[in-house]
């Protein structure tokens, strides 16, 4: 027969549930589902995937990524809309920003993944456009806001 114990970590809440390792008495709200069966926390071993944890050094390369990034695509930008009255051409150089961002968190994170990154990347995205207005007048540029919401789509399924 199986003995009703109080849990450790919730004294209040009766329980007749054991970790399948350990045989802990847990309770429902600190159980952990796993292939193996119901585990406590300690025994289930939750750890964070290291493609999501990030360093210092990661944040840092990063962060200068998204600056440098934004300003080297900004004038790209800029100059390849130069010649034109129309800013439509700028709706199709958000692929190639949100492409281009992709590839910089990669290569500066040692392809780490993560909200983190997405957040660079977006943000490097945004300084390429607001560069903008230094190359094109601003009916022209606000086509770029198109762009930017494409870039920041496509970084953001691809650095998730």
């Amino acid at each position: 027969m199986t003995q009703v114990v109080n849990c450790p970590r919730h004294p209040a809440v009766e329980t007749a549930l054991r970790c399948s390792r350990c045989e802990t008495p847990i309770c429902p709200r600190c159980l952990v589902q796993t292939p193996v069966g119901a585990r406590c926390r300690d025994c289930a071993r939750i750890v964070k995937s290291p493609i999501y944890t990030l360093s210092g050094a990661h944040l840092a390369r990063a962060g200068v990524a998204a600056v440098a990034g934004g300003i080297v695509m900004g004038l790209i930008w800029g100059f390849v809309l130069l010649p034109f009255t129309f800013g439509f051409l700028s709706i199709f150089l958000g692929a190639a920003l949100g492409y281009g961002f992709t590839r910089a968190m990669e290569y500066a994170t040692g392809r780490k993944r993560g909200p983190v990154v997405v957040a660079f990347a977006i943000g490097g995205i945004v300084l390429a456009w607001a560069m903008l207005p230094l190359f094109v007048p601003m009916r022209v540029a606000l086509y770029g806001l198109v762009a930017v919401g494409i870039g920041a789509y496509l970084a953001y399924t691809n650095l998730r």
